[in-house]
């Protein structure tokens, strides 16, 4: 009689992704959220950068200033549209917000209001730092974002998606 073989041994992968999954599951429900919302903002910042790199080239005839200007508001604005789209169907999936098109052209409207509030200081910090420290570019644009992002935050929890139930 032929020996039966061991049952195959689970890959590293799989004991990785049992971990998170765990550690997922030890995370309140507001606390994902806002995990939800920093892996939207992750990819909104790559977004932005990548944006921020065509604008370069695109700009690139403009004077430097001009040209940083133009770059970083394309970043930005590219990244909002992006980041309202995953956050509207993921990090807010859950919640109430109304599913007529009416309810959703006002969600996007309220959300680019909040976001443009949030782009502006996120502007005004890189300016600063552009201007005050002579920050590189894309530093400048970081610190931005990172203040940006706490303001987005908070009123896109608060009013954008708020639960309608």
């Amino acid at each position: 009689m032929a020996p039966v073989p061991d049952a195959p041994k689970a890959a590293p992968a799989d004991g990785l992704r049992a971990r998170l999954s765990a550690l997922w599951e030890r995370q309140g429900p507001e606390r994902q959220r806002f995990l939800r919302f920093a892996v939207v903002g992750a990819s909104g910042v790559l977004v932005n950068f990548a944006f921020l790199t065509l604008g370069l080239w695109i700009f690139g005839g403009l004077a430097e200033g001009a040209r940083d200007t133009a770059a970083s508001a394309l970043g930005i604005a590219v990244s909002i549209a992006t980041n309202f789209l995953l956050n509207d169907v993921w990090t807010w999936g859950d919640r109430k917000k109304g599913t007529r098109k009416r309810d959703f052209a006002l969600r996007l409207s309220t959300y680019a209001v909040g976001a443009g509030i949030a782009a502006g200081i996120q502007f005004a910090v890189a300016a600063l730092f552009r201007a005050v420290f002579d920050a590189h570019v894309y530093l400048a644009q970081a610190a931005g974002i990172a203040v940006g992002t706490v303001v987005n935050y908070l009123i896109s929890n608060h009013v954008v998606f708020k639960d309608k139930s």
